[in-house]
């Protein structure tokens, strides 16, 4: 025990100009009472939206209600709306978050110098990745695209990333209206594949994602091929 480098020797000194409570040191490294109060404000306002995120991405938007959210946040209902005007105002804000993080993400991970077929497998592992640490932002995110409760900036937000989705794919030009469908697609079927297996097995075989997406580049490619590609393959299978 005697050679323990838990045990140490404090030398203390008695000089009164050097005790702690004195000592110059020490006072500028309190944190000044606004900036603690700040602090803990942006703290509980964090907690609130994780806690809306959360509660949303299992319930939807109606069946949520602010007491649950402040009890989930260990916040009080009056500090709910210190932050908030109302839920709506809350529900937005946890949107474009969850946007905004996803947009992100995307522009960080998704490379987009590759064939389409390569491309759209780059995105779906993407998505995998982004859920396993934020499964209620693209939850959210999924549910919410085309909701008439986004007001408007969310509306913006939403509109930007549907875009930004669908350029990943490039589809024909005469696509327009698929276009903007190719987001809802994807992310809806690969929602519903973690939710499935959340519920009932609570993993999933990274396998059965793969499978799932040769599945939807299948149909994909169907779509993206011009009226004329078809109408030769017709006459190649003729022959």
């Amino acid at each position: 025990m005697e050679n323990s480098p838990l045990i140490e020797t404090l030398d203390i000194s008695t000089d009164p100009e050097l005790t702690p409570d004195q000592d110059p040191i020490y006072e500028t490294e309190k944190e000044p009472p606004e900036e603690k109060l700040n602090k803990k404000q942006d703290e509980s306002k964090e907690r609130i939206i994780r806690s809306a995120l959360k509660l949303f991405a299992e319930r939807g938007f109606f069946e949520t209600r602010i007491p649950e959210i402040s009890a989930h946040a260990k916040v009080g209902v009056g500090t709910m709306y210190r932050h908030f005007r109302n839920k709506d105002h809350l529900f937005n804000e946890a949107f474009r978050i969850s946007v905004q993080e996803f947009s992100e993400f995307l522009d960080r991970s998704i490379s987009k110098n590759l064939s389409p077929k390569e491309q759209f497998f780059d995105f779906w592992k993407g998505l995998g990745l982004f859920s396993q640490g934020k499964f209620d932002q693209l939850i959210m995110i999924e549910r919410n695209l085309s909701s008439y409760i986004l007001d408007e900036e969310s509306s913006k937000d939403a509109l930007a990333l549907k875009q930004k989705i669908s350029e990943y794919f490039a589809p024909a030009q005469n696509d327009k209206n698929l276009r903007l469908l190719y987001p809802s697609l994807i992310l809806g079927s690969f929602t519903g594949i973690l939710r499935y297996h959340r519920i009932h097995e609570n993993n999933i075989d990274p396998s059965l994602l793969e499978q799932s997406a040769e599945m939807l580049w299948e149909g994909f490619s169907k779509v993206r091929q011009s009226p004329i590609t078809k109408k030769k393959e017709k006459q190649i299978k003729k022959v």
